[in-house]
């Protein structure tokens, strides 16, 4: 595990000669191997995109800006957008598998009080419902537990706007989950 100036070095030799560039590809394959696995879980397809998210990394490294916020961000930011266009490509939907702790991250966060049992119908059937980008959120900060400014900089907005969107969508996905018990 790298420290963040021991990364912050490497970033800088790697962006002047590209052969640095392994020592990063080591601390960080596992991690971008895994955000990808999970949304494809295909063994040999994950392979491949991260083959490709770490291309593309190279080719910019040039262009990355040290910003104080980690390199995996960046690179899940990649990732993210490699993953989207092959399900663009396939005609397939992205889905994260889920736990019941990270249901409960939700739960707790909607501050809901009915029977989890329901809840739980009722958080899968409105996670369902919300498009690509707005699941993205809740995916980002209660599935991966990651922070506002690691979801920002994935995302590419600050990470003020990152929990003004995330905050919006637990409120759509309250609503949601608040029709679904109206229709019963």
């Amino acid at each position: 595990m790298l420290t963040q100036n021991q990364e912050e070095k490497l970033i800088r030799l790697a962006q002047k000669d590209i052969n640095v560039f392994g020592p990063l590809y080591d601390a960080h394959f596992n991690t971008v191997f895994g955000f990808i696995f999970k949304r494809t879980r295909n063994q040999a397809l994950t392979g491949e995109l991260a083959s490709i998210v770490f291309m593309k990394a190279m080719n910019s490294l040039g262009k990355y800006k040290i910003t104080g916020a980690p390199f995996s961000a960046w690179l899940i930011r990649i990732a993210l957008n490699e993953v989207r266009q092959h399900h663009r490509r396939t005609n397939k939907n992205t889905s994260v598998p889920l736990n019941e702790a990270d249901l409960i991250s939700v739960f707790e966060e909607l501050d809901e009080k009915q029977s989890k049992e329901r809840n739980i119908e009722a958080l899968l059937s409105g996670l369902n419902q919300l498009d690509d980008q707005a699941a993205s959120y809740i995916e980002l900060r209660f599935f991966e537990g990651r922070s506002f400014k690691e979801m920002a900089e994935i995302l590419g907005i600050s990470p003020d706007n990152a929990k003004v969107r995330t905050y919006r969508v637990l409120k759509q996905l309250r609503t949601i989950m608040t029709n679904l018990g109206k229709s019963e």
